[in-house]
């Protein structure tokens, strides 16, 4: 008996260095945890951030199209009236 009360308190001590340690671990593994998400959700933030970029450029680039081509219609329009207006005043003048 007297030899395994020697040891009850060295074995005690050892659990509870063990407990300690291994409370630490888990915190440990909890804030790398933490650090993982948050990298993974700032990663998937800059995915979603980037595709929408990319859709707005192709809004815009579809926007100036259209803008081009209805500025070019536009003078297209103002050079035919400024055609027929100038027949007119022809006209007018020869008759």
């Amino acid at each position: 008996m007297q030899n395994s009360e020697k040891w009850k308190p060295r074995i005690l001590r050892a659990a509870r260095e063990a407990k300690r340690a291994a409370m630490v671990a888990a915190r440990h593994a909890d804030a790398l945890l933490k650090v993982a998400r948050q990298k993974a959700e700032t990663a998937a933030r800059r995915r979603r951030v980037r595709k929408t970029l990319r859709q707005a450029s192709q809004v815009l680039k579809s926007a100036g199209k259209a803008a081009l081509a209805a500025g070019a219609a536009a003078a297209m329009a103002a050079v035919v009236h400024e055609i027929e207006v100038r027949a007119r005043k022809r006209r007018r003048d020869q008759a």
